[in-house]
Parts: C-alpha cells; sequence; structure tokens
C-alpha cells in the first residue's frame, strides 16, 4: 500500500494570456488553477495522530499542563503522573498549534517551548507563591540530612532533610546537592498549617520572582496562541 503524504490545496490565479501565450492586452479574464503541495513532517505527525484541527487539541494541551501542576502541586503529590500529564499536554498543546497554522516546524517549537516553561513555572515557582501567600513561615532545625541516589531520574545528587519545626513539627525536605543544608543549621521554613502543600526552604523562593515568573509563562503561552493563529490566517488567505 502506498503511504500518501498529506497535501494541502493552493490557488493560483494567472492571467489567461500567460498560460495561452496570447496578447497581454486582450482583455480575457484570469484563470484559477489549483494544485497541492506536500505537508511538513509536523503536519504529518499530527495527522497520523489523528488531529484534524487544533481548535480543540490546543486547549485541550493547556489544560492537561495545568492539570499536571495541579497534580504536582496537591495531593497527592505524584509527581511521577503529573511529569509525565504535563509532558503529555506541552505535546498535545504544540500538535494542536501545529494544525491551527497549517504544519510549520516554527509552530510546533515555539507551543512547545512555550508550555513546557508554563508547566516548569507553575511546579516550582507556583508552589513557592502559594506557600507565601497560603503558609506561614517559622524556623526549623536541620536534624538529619541523608543522601539519596538519584541517578535513575537524573543527574544530580539529592538529599532528604529531616527538620524539627516549632509548630509544624518533624518534616521532611528533599532538595539537590544546591540547595543542600546542614546538620544541625536553623532555617526558615515554609510550611503549610493545613498540610496541602509541602514544605520548602525558604530561601529557594523570592515572592517577587514567584509571582512574576507564572504571569511571564502564561503570557508567553497567549502570545504564542495569538501568533501563532495571526500565521495561520496569513498562510490561508
Amino acid at each position: 500500500m502506498i503511504d500518501r503524504q498529506p497535501t494541502m490545496e493552493v490557488t493560483v490565479w494567472l492571467p489567461a494570456h500567460v498560460l495561452d501565450n496570447t496578447d497581454p492586452a486582450a482583455p480575457e479574464p484570469s484563470r484559477r488553477y489549483s494544485y497541492a503541495v506536500a505537508g511538513s513532517p509536523a503536519e504529518t505527525l499530527a495527522q497520523r495522530l489523528g488531529i484534524r484541527t487544533g481548535r480543540f487539541v490546543a486547549p485541550a494541551g493547556l489544560i492537561a499542563v495545568f492539570a499536571g501542576a495541579a497534580l504536582f502541586l496537591f495531593p497527592p503529590h505524584n509527581a511521577v503522573e503529573a511529569i509525565a500529564l504535563g509532558i503529555g499536554g506541552v505535546a498535545t498543546f504544540g500538535l494542536g498549534m501545529v494544525r491551527y497554522a497549517g504544519g510549520p516546524w516554527w509552530a510546533l517549537i515555539s507551543a512547545a517551548v512555550s508550555g513546557l516553561f508554563l508547566f516548569v513555572a507553575l511546579i516550582v515557582a507556583g508552589r513557592g507563591l502559594l506557600l507565601r501567600v497560603l503558609g506561614e513561615s517559622e524556623l526549623c532545625e536541620v536534624v538529619q540530612r541523608q543522601q539519596v541516589d538519584t541517578e535513575a531520574r537524573y543527574k544530580h545528587i539529592g538529599f532528604v532533610h529531616t527538620l524539627d519545626c516549632p509548630r509544624a513539627g518533624r518534616l521532611a525536605i528533599r532538595t539537590d546537592s544546591t540547595d543542600r543544608q546542614e546538620t544541625g543549621a536553623r532555617v526558615e521554613v515554609l510550611t503549610d498549617p493545613g498540610g496541602v502543600l509541602q514544605p520548602d526552604f525558604a530561601i529557594r523562593h523570592n515572592v517577587v520572582g514567584d509571582a512574576l515568573t507564572p504571569l511571564a509563562a502564561t503570557g508567553l503561552a497567549v502570545a504564542t496562541v495569538w501568533f501563532t493563529r495571526k500565521r495561520g490566517a496569513t498562510r490561508a488567505s
């Protein structure tokens, strides 16, 4: 069976004298001719996955990104499923925008970059912002620090800190090597009295940066959608 490449129809209006080799001054009407051109590999992938239009697929991808971030931030705090859902949402958003734009690779790349930035901003800066707004700060003592093996996931040394806090009690905070704290140190910790949000070291979060980063990421995603729709409309006209 022959694997047919997806094509799109391009319509060109040519004066009749160009094709008929007649007098250009003759008042003959232009004629309409259509021909098909092959779509890009990005559009081919989207079509093979059954994505016919980006009108619904791209918003569904963004919803999956927000859902993945919510699964990461709130109970049950399932990081593996949250990351899988977030990355799947980024891919869906990218392929949806490819269909919206008519197939160019730049639509996939720009949507993937903006979608990934949005997901990371929500789970990192969003966590700090929620702790600053909904949680409280207290000084805790690091009573134990244990190094853990993270080679199976990423090439960084991980640490689990056990802390004693006056109000929150015994807490555990996981960090990488850049944020590790010494045993016996007293550090500021952001905690959630309701136990919904996971605690974290206050030094890892800046309230201004945590507030601006999700806004910037959301603005970039919106700008990507607007620009892609505008270019797609220009290509179709």
